[in-house]
């Protein structure tokens, strides 16, 4: 890298000499005598590298960096220089160096990065030549170091993304993706770049694994009954909870809403959410302990707040026990009918205006509340309007092909179908009579628009039958080879070549034995665990295959004839004997 950093200084140094010699002619320039003077009756004043014109012979000696390669481009009218038109150009791409000069045009003061084909292009990264300490005779500085590392960390990420583009493509067009292939060649790691790339990841939420395996349930997936323990309550009840999908899709459809909301409508409804939870918030600390009813001059008691928060009423002073629930998603609706305290104050029949609003609920309990809440907690709050993007959620299920899958999906066979994404898809499930009115899916589930699936699964796997044709046609299928992730074997660093072609000399063994086929390849994955026996490279290949590959090729050749004379023929492969 030290080597690359020096190359990358001369190559900024030639840069800017070069420009400034065009433009002035002037042999006291700092860098003339270095890199002008000694092509001087050879010079090249314009040109476009990348397009292999003989300018890119002057800068032939810090030029190429590894696989990559950086193009020298100059177009000027003399006298009056069209500088943004100048640019280092790196690998075919549009990751420049451009040149900022002075108000002269005399001299160059700043080099600056950019990764856009306009000659205006926004800077990614700027430093004044001073900063970059070009022409002080001195080894690279931490900021041209800083300079260099973004340009290629600029390349690395872009070819990142072109390789993953035939892989996000087709699940963008599909919706649904299993990952099929050999052993160890990373499908569930690229199932993640996957959706790296469609901008969802774990830490924001917009992404999800599960592994299947055979207990794995409807329960778990989609939704069922849990027990439940009230603290202090000695009996056992059972509360619906969704399961890991449902909940998923359930976070997706909320932002799928959104984004198709009014900027106004999204900020009205956070903050009514903020007022809910500051109204909540002063009930669980003891601040607020009932709820005035406005018609009849008396309150209703708070008697507690639902794990899932909710507000317990019951009238105050009664004896008879009974309690009203004030539920968040009802509470909501009612307030997208009456949206102040002054729409409230206009309702002459309460129970009426409220049971139209939201069935099944008490109507002095909700239109109280509400009436509070407007009062109390959103009379200062200032809308403040935003616009949510639409965002993509990816869920991986890991292993897809060791649950059940008629027995995890139920009724989702329909709703997963990639033509029925949306309300189109809509099913009721099977506690479809337990959920909550005001729940997003209170109508029936469905899978929103922007919900992807990924899964993962090895085809020789014994338990590969368990996926029906009904859910096979659901998916578009890729299969992934050991060849195709060859990049996983960067880690090694030196022992990468040989770590290569010991897996590929293995798995063309592999492929000719009789019964066994690529499937059976051995992937990247496996030579990975070289690097956990680096400290004694004399062995490392031995331990690698007697701990982590011999086991895996005996079971692929158990209960065949000759499995002892196979095995030799694989280590002489693994060896390349």
């Amino acid at each position: 890298m030290e080597r690359y950093y020096h190359q990358y200084k001369c190559l900024l140094e030639y840069f800017v000499t070069h420009l400034e010699y065009v433009q002035t002619e002037s042999k006291t320039i700092p860098g003339y005598k270095k890199y002008i003077e000694p092509i001087l009756g050879e010079f090249i004043t314009t040109g476009v590298g990348y397009k292999n014109q003989s300018i890119q012979t002057q800068i032939s000696d810090w030029s190429e960096y590894g696989e990559h390669q950086v193009c020298i481009n100059i177009t000027c009218s003399f006298g009056s220089y069209m500088t943004n038109q100048c640019y280092l150009n790196w690998q075919g791409t549009w990751f420049n160096t451009r040149p900022e000069w002075d108000k002269s045009k005399q001299r160059i003061v700043r080099l600056y990065l950019s990764r856009q084909a306009k000659a205006t292009a926004k800077s990614e990264l700027s430093f004044d030549l001073s900063e970059l300490g070009l022409f002080d005779n001195l080894p690279p500085n931490d900021n041209l170091k800083k300079f260099f590392d973004l340009f290629e960390s600029l390349i690395i990420n872009e070819e990142k993304h072109n390789n993953m583009l035939p892989y996000t493509n087709l699940l963008k067009d599909n919706k649904n993706l299993i990952l099929t292939g050999a052993p160890g060649t990373g499908k569930t790691y690229l199932a993640k770049l996957i959706a790296k790339e469609l901008g969802a990841t774990e830490e924001n939420q917009q992404c999800m694994m599960v592994q299947f395996h055979p207990s794995y349930d409807y329960t778990d997936f989609v939704e069922g009954l849990r027990p439940i323990q009230k603290e202090g309550d000695i009996n056992i009840g059972f509360q619906l909870k969704p399961g890991s999908f449902k909940s998923f899709c359930a976070k997706a459809l909320e932002n799928f809403l959104d984004s198709k909301k009014s900027s106004y409508d999204i900020s009205v409804d956070a903050l009514f959410r903020e007022a809910y939870d500051d109204m909540i918030d002063k009930v669980r600390i003891g601040e607020l302990c009932e709820i005035p009813l406005k018609s009849s001059g008396t309150s209703m008691e708070i008697a507690e707040v639902s794990d899932n928060n909710n507000l317990i009423l019951k009238a105050k002073g009664s004896e008879t026990g009974k309690t009203y629930t004030v539920s968040y998603p009802r509470l909501k609706k009612l307030s997208a009918v009456y949206k102040s305290m002054e729409a409230l104050d206009s309702i002459s029949n309460i129970d009426k205006a409220v049971r139209e609003a939201i069935k099944g609920c008490n109507s002095s309990a909700y239109w109280a509340t509400l009436y509070y809440l407007y009062k109390n907690f959103m009379q200062n709050k200032k809308v403040e309007e935003f616009i949510v993007e639409q965002k993509n959620y990816v869920f991986i299920i890991d292993e897809i092909n060791r649950g059940e899958i008629s027995r995890i999906f139920g009724e989702l066979f329909f709703s997963i179908d990639p033509g029925y994404r949306g309300v189109a898809g809509t099913v009721q499930t099977q506690y479809q009579n337990l959920i909550d009115e005001g729940d997003v899916y209170e109508n029936g589930f469905y899978v929103p628009e922007n919900v992807y699936i990924v899964g993962t699964m090895n085809d020789i796997d014994r338990s590969v039958d368990s996926m029906d044709f009904a859910m096979r046609r659901r998916f578009a299928w890729k299969e992934i080879k050991a060849n195709d992730r060859i990049e996983m074997l960067d880690s090694l660093g030196d022992f990468k070549e040989i770590a290569i072609k010991r897996m590929q000399n293995l798995n063309y063994a592999i492929e000719n034995t009789e019964g066994l086929n690529s499937s059976y390849h051995v992937g990247p994955a496996y030579f990975k665990k070289a690097m956990l026996y680096k400290d004694n490279p004399d062995n490392m290949w031995a331990d690698l295959w007697e701990y982590h590959i011999k086991g895996v090729l005996y079971e692929y050749v158990r209960g065949m004839d000759d499995v002892d004379t196979k095995m030799a023929d694989f280590k002489k492969a693994y060896n390349l004997e």
